[in-house]
């Protein structure tokens, strides 16, 4: 989605909502290095069965089961989740090739959830720190 100089966040949030986003089709088969390495851990199959199903990290469970894991040991803890999801957002290092779209559009939506959601209020306390007023 290509959102026009306009737009506001709330548009943003619309357009990632449940309701306008469809879900993403099931992934091919695809076994890469990391899931062979890597199952998902018990803490990891208790988060994905607990998150609403609009929200569940299907794609990126299947293709990412290490990332499933590591979002699920720090979701209990804000600061370190945020952290880590701006980690696995944002290419910081420039050398990455980064998730499949639709993994991002996964990660992206469940990191709103977390926000709104999860630890209600969290989003506000987080932009009255960015705001100078």
């Amino acid at each position: 989605m290509i959102l026009q100089s306009g737009d506001t966040r709330d548009s943003t949030r619309q357009a990632l909502s449940p309701d306008t986003v469809p879900m993403p089709l099931p992934c091919p088969e695809v076994i890469d290095a990391a899931s062979k390495r890597e199952p998902l851990d018990v803490r990891a199959q208790r988060l994905f069965a607990s998150l609403p199903y609009a929200y569940r990290l299907s794609v990126t469970r299947q293709r990412f089961p290490h990332v499933l894991n590591r979002i699920a040991a720090e979701w209990g803890a804000p600061k370190r989740f945020l952290e880590l999801m701006d980690e696995l957002l944002i290419d910081r290092r420039g050398n990455r090739e980064g998730f499949p779209f639709d993994s991002v559009l996964e990660l992206t939506r469940l990191r709103e959830y977390y926000l709104d959601e999860v630890q209600v209020g969290l989003r506000k306390r987080l932009e009255a720190r960015r705001s100078p007023w």
